[in-house]
């Protein structure tokens, strides 16, 4: 992320489905340094220059890995929020000790939807 000049503040699901350009850059990178270090030469190449041709080829190239990295990332992502979320309900019933609990638990709703979104756009379930 920070060799593509980028910050976690980029790294964005939206609740429509969608995810930010610079989440599949920052894939694509991961994909490339274990995988095809002259690609991910290039890759930084057409970053720095704007090359959005180039940097367009290469996420072609490489959709089905990328995306796979992202369907790993949302199932473990949500495999991770659901175990948390029951938790949390384990101890709804001491809302005295934990007053902020619904809201975390709203909060883990809405991003739960938002990665369902993701999924739901990109791989169709």
């Amino acid at each position: 992320m920070e060799e593509l000049g980028y910050s976690e503040s980029r790294m964005l699901f939206y609740a429509n489905g969608e995810v930010s350009q610079e989440v599949w850059d920052v894939l694509l990178y991961q994909y490339l340094s274990g995988n095809a270090i002259s690609d991910r030469r290039l890759l930084m190449k057409a970053h720095g220059e704007s090359d959005y041709d180039t940097k367009q080829m290469l996420h072609e190239k490489y959709y089905g890995e990328t995306s796979q990295m992202l369907l790993n990332h949302i199932e473990e992502f949500l495999a991770s929020l659901d175990k948390l979320s029951t938790k949390a309900y384990d101890r709804y019933r001491e809302l005295d000790d934990h007053p902020r609990l619904p809201l975390i638990l709203k909060h883990n709703e809405f991003v739960k939807q938002s990665f369902l979104a993701v999924r739901q756009m990109y791989f169709g379930y």
